[in-house]
């Protein structure tokens, strides 16, 4: 074989701490357009997504050495690069001769820093790697020059770091092929989607467009930078009828940063899938400041029914903070017509952002309360590598800049006048006290009685239990609300 794309063995424990029962499981969708990709160019590849199928170290260096690759390329994040360095020295301690590669979004934000803490990584794919991928192929194979080969950073022979020229991103995204979903073993029966973003299963993810023009100072955009591109809706449709037929797919969560950036796209895709007659149940991401009812009634009558919403923040001190650009009566707006339209709304939350205090994270509570959601989720703040974020973060706290530490459970930056036992406790609070309330166990029970599989019955309360063990710490110190009118 001459090349396995792989995720490295990183536990559900460890990417997601005690809520690791409603992590989830589903396929790494990088690792499938590019083996689509390398396989269109007449190369012998195989995948293997071992953070997905949650295998042990053990299992996978196992299934590493029945494959038998010549190259073995890594797609990492920023919490996987230890167990990703322990991998590949354990691969290349058996097989002197294996060449790794890394790449994903930890290596595009910082290539140079990734390859000197690792010296078992060979070369460091960055941005996207659909052009450049068969061109490095084509060099590690069958010789060549690798500073001819752009968009990679490598270790010469003398242990010399070098980066090649920049390669532009990919304009037409029809141009690439369809994920290879058939080189994943037993798919999708064998990846567990997060069970609170799934209406029924068979489920999966897609896609379907790329990069970001917002500035969020927590973000990093480096992989698919500023420019938003697209499927065309007729593409997209014959990628999903694809999955329907060939893999009985009934839901799809739609994981672009911003699904409905572009109204006319979106739109068309809708009435391509109300014409198609699928049938697909639906979810996305979006911002609170791109939804139109009209719009919501279309996504509604195409299989839309739950849409997530990056809140971050009941503060508009950090919202503004952030950068977000959004203002707090848009935040209610958008999630009351959502919900009107007849579709869930969930909320993304952080605890410790620059400037939090005990009065801001109160504001969060409230608003958290206030709004009509079905689901949330808390994160800490974690200034990833490449984010803006990260280069001022001693102005506003202090950082931990333990790449391990980076989970967004635990608090890697702590603002000034707060402490990480605040940050835990907060972020413990504020999921239990959201999590308590009937109208969500009711609304949860109402989605398995209406679609009573055993396993999206037991993934559920997988999910429900895990939350619940998430929410057992004492209350925050400091905490001074003994009654919330807003909850009344």
């Amino acid at each position: 074989m001459d090349l396995l794309l792989m995720t490295p063995p990183c536990s559900m424990e460890q990417r997601y701490g005690d809520l690791s029962g409603a992590g989830s499981g589903a396929s790494s969708l990088g690792i499938l357009t590019l083996a689509a990709v390398v396989r269109a160019g007449g190369r012998r590849v195989s995948v293997l997504d071992a953070s997905a199928e949650n295998l042990s170290f053990q299992q996978a260096l196992n299934r590493v050495e029945a494959l038998g690759p010549r190259i073995v390329g890594l797609s990492i994040t920023t919490l996987s690069v230890l167990p990703a360095q322990q991998f590949a020295k354990e691969l290349k301690d058996r097989r002197s001769d294996l060449t790794v590669l890394i790449g994903g979004p930890h290596a595009t934000a910082v290539p140079e820093q990734t390859l000197q803490s690792g010296n078992h990584f060979d070369v460091a794919v960055i941005g996207e790697g659909e052009q450049t991928l068969p061109d490095l192929l084509g060099v590690l194979i069958d010789g060549g020059d690798l500073s001819k080969v752009r968009g990679i950073v490598y270790r010469d022979s003398q242990g010399k770091i070098i980066r090649t020229e920049n390669r532009e991103t990919i304009v037409d995204l029809d141009s690439l092929p369809f994920p290879a979903w058939d080189l994943l073993s037993g798919f999708p029966q064998a990846y567990n989607p997060p069970y609170f973003k799934v209406r029924r299963l068979p489920s999966t993810s897609l896609v379907t467009s790329r990069g970001c023009p917002y500035t969020c100072i927590f973000c990093d955009t480096s992989v698919f930078g500023d420019r938003v591109r697209g499927y065309s809706p007729e593409y997209l449709l014959e990628m999903i009828r694809h999955l329907v037929t060939d893999y009985r797919i009934r839901d799809l969560t739609f994981e672009d940063d911003t699904f409905m950036l572009l109204p006319r796209r979106l739109q068309a895709i809708c009435e391509a899938l109300i014409r198609s007659n699928l049938r697909l149940s639906w979810s996305c991401n979006s911002r609170v400041d791109l939804v139109k009812p009209d719009l919501l009634d279309l996504m509604r009558r195409a299989g839309c029914w739950h849409i997530s919403f990056g809140i971050e923040s009941g503060s508009q001190a950090i919202l503004d903070r952030l950068g977000k650009r959004i203002t707090l009566a848009q935040i209610e707006e958008a999630v009351r017509i959502t919900r009107r339209a007849g579709i869930r709304a969930k909320g993304f939350f952080i605890v410790g952002s620059p400037g939090e205090t005990i009065e801001t994270l109160e504001q969060t509570d409230e608003l958290m309360h206030r709004l009509p959601l079905s689901d949330v989720s808390v994160m800490c703040m974690t200034p990833f590598p490449g984010s803006p974020l990260s280069q001022e973060a001693s102005l506003y706290g202090t950082m931990d800049n333990d790449w391990a530490c980076m989970n967004l459970i635990e608090p890697a930056f702590v603002p000034h006048g707060l402490t990480k036992e605040d940050l835990r406790a907060w972020h413990s609070r504020l999921l239990r006290e959201f999590y308590k309330q009937p109208r969500i166990w009711i609304d949860y029970a109402a989605r398995a009685i209406r679609h009573p599989s055993p396993r999206f019955i037991w993934g559920a309360v997988r999910s429900a239990l895990a939350l619940r063990r998430s929410g057992k710490l004492s209350k925050p110190e400091n905490d001074r609300s003994t009654h919330n009118p807003a909850r009344t």
